[in-house]
């Protein structure tokens, strides 16, 4: 439920060709490398005009998600992982204010993650040599 004093995390997203890409050529938009994506991303105290555009919208103070327009099933944490990878310094000042365990808890997860991913990494190398 929308409340005009939580926090939210607003994405944006802009189709666009890659740079290089032929566009007068017929079917150019068929494959998804000819694509990009832009991504602007605002965080917000209560939901704003322009949010009726947005692609995704995660209300932070209550850890759900409140838009997705991607058809797919993601839930809060994937895409606050996601977001917390390229915006960190803006959802750790918000989320230390609003949730500090919360926050702690996807930090060690994210850290976990990263330890295995680097130890498949090594076990991969090791196995290959």
């Amino acid at each position: 439920m929308t409340n005009k004093h939580d926090i939210y995390l607003v994405a944006f997203y802009g189709m666009k060709p890659r740079k290089g890409v032929n566009t007068s050529v017929k079917g150019w938009m068929a494959d998804k490398n000819n694509l990009q994506y832009d991504e602007r991303v605002e965080i917000t105290r209560g939901q704003k005009k322009s949010s009726a555009l947005a692609n995704v919208i995660l209300n932070l103070s209550q850890k759900s998600v409140e838009r997705n327009t991607f058809n797919d099933d993601r839930d809060f944490k994937s895409f606050f992982k996601y977001y917390f990878g390229g915006y960190d310094q803006y959802i750790t000042a918000v989320m230390t204010q609003l949730d500090p365990e919360y926050l702690t808890s996807i930090l060690d997860e994210l850290e976990a993650e990263m330890k295995q991913a680097e130890a498949d990494k090594h076990a991969q190398e090791i196995l290959s040599a």
